[in-house]
């Protein structure tokens, strides 16, 4: 009975609420100082808004983020797009607005330089059609088609520009070519009425070159 009643007394007395005062304005300091640490370190609530960089060019984009704490990683080059710089972001990740923490890295894919280039394929003695079908599939555009006296109606020459080309021949994407494919018909000399040569000769890599 006598040490409850001490007990009793004790709660009441200056000497515990002291301690309990103390202990209360210990742990306090604690907790904030520990709340401190963690917000410097994690830096809790500090974020940055990612800019938009669509149609900005890599070195542009790149200061940008770098004057916000950011950094920027180029992860690939896609197809050249014409209504855009050379080089210029064409997307991001993370997207634009989005709230991120300093030092966060940004993924950009940039544009092309120029069109890719394709190798051209033999296209002589293909009918029109498989001509272009081919073409279309490479990327390559065909113009104008000409016909020129020959019995056959295959392709006989692939024309850019000025230039007569041959399979093996580098383009870029998006060329247009002009097609010379044969009539069908063949031409007959006025004097003799017999067949014009040049309209039943082969072009050199359509003729069939005798076994040895």
């Amino acid at each position: 009975m006598k040490g409850l009643w001490g007990w009793i007394k004790f709660l009441f007395s200056k000497t515990f609420w002291k301690h309990l005062l103390f202990m209360i304005i210990f742990t306090l300091l604690l907790a904030g100082g520990l709340y401190l640490y963690l917000l410097s370190y994690t830096r809790h609530g500090d974020y940055l808004e990612v800019p938009d960089l669509y149609g900005k060019r890599e070195k542009e984009a790149r200061r940008i983020l770098e004057a916000k704490g950011l950094r920027m990683v180029v992860t690939d080059t896609l197809e050249y797009d014409p209504d855009l710089p050379k080089y210029a972001v064409r997307e991001q990740n993370p997207r634009a607005g989005t709230a991120v923490k300093e030092g966060r890295k940004i993924y950009v894919k940039i544009n092309a330089a120029k069109y890719r280039e394709v190798t051209l394929p033999k296209l002589r003695g293909l009918t029109l059609r498989q001509a272009k079908s081919t073409l279309n599939a490479m990327g390559l555009k065909v113009g104008k088609v000409k016909e020129k006296p020959y019995f056959a109606e295959v392709v006989l020459d692939v024309i850019h520009g000025k230039d007569t080309l041959r399979a093996g021949d580098r383009l870029p994407v998006k060329s247009v070519v002009t097609l010379v494919v044969g009539s069908g018909e063949t031409e007959f000399d006025t004097d003799t009425l017999r067949p014009a040569a040049d309209s039943l000769a082969l072009p050199p890599d359509l003729m069939v070159l005798p076994e040895e």
